[in-house]
């Protein structure tokens, strides 16, 4: 069940559960403006129509097969997604229904035995699968996320730690933040 996290006029920012559909939580009368897929949990934001908070920054943690390449970096593509297979491919050539997606990423931590990365990302996009796909179309599929390819059986592991957040122009920014290794399988995969 998801709860409310913070609150003001006319805005709330809230946790989304793993399962949720973020555009069925927000409380009547307000609309999401930022969305998570179904499988992944963590912080979205919702407002009525009166009302603009506008979203700074979200900063996403995940696990992911393997060891990158540089323990920090940015990922740049052009996405495309299918919405007959709910599923977004990385494509050479912009086209009709291609959007170019940018993210940085930080290796937070690096486990030998188990080959697995904990990895903090920031999007500069937020392109439908965008992370899952990104990591997934470099050999780094995320943990869990058996539709781009991982082989390790958990819930998939993502989530949104942190979002931040103004009350329009001239407001100091707040910045709400959850403990990202409840949502993780990180115990299973033992960072």
């Amino acid at each position: 069940m998801s709860k409310i996290l913070a609150e003001g006029s006319g805005y709330q920012i809230l946790y989304k559960e793993r399962g949720e559909d973020s555009e069925k939580i927000a409380s009547a009368g307000m609309a999401c403006l930022s969305r998570l897929d179904v499988p992944v949990p963590g912080i979205i934001a919702a407002a009525d129509s009166g009302k603009r908070i506008r979203v700074l920054d979200k900063k996403y943690f995940l696990v992911c097969q393997g060891r990158l390449e540089t323990d920090e970096g940015i990922m740049e593509d052009l996405l495309f997604h299918d919405s007959r297979s709910n599923r977004t491919f990385p494509v050479k050539r912009m086209r009709k229904g291609v959007k170019e997606a940018r993210l940085r990423y930080k290796v937070l931590s690096y486990n030998e035995e188990k080959d697995v990365s904990y990895v903090e990302v920031t999007l500069d996009t937020g392109r439908t699968h965008q992370i899952r796909t990104q990591f997934a179309s470099r050999k780094h599929p995320l943990a869990g996320d058996g539709k781009y390819g991982s082989r390790i059986k958990c819930p998939i592991a993502l989530v949104c730690g942190e979002l931040t957040y103004d009350e329009g122009e001239g407001t100091d920014p707040s910045s709400v933040k959850i403990d990202p290794s409840e949502e993780l399988p990180i115990g299973s995969i033992s960072l």
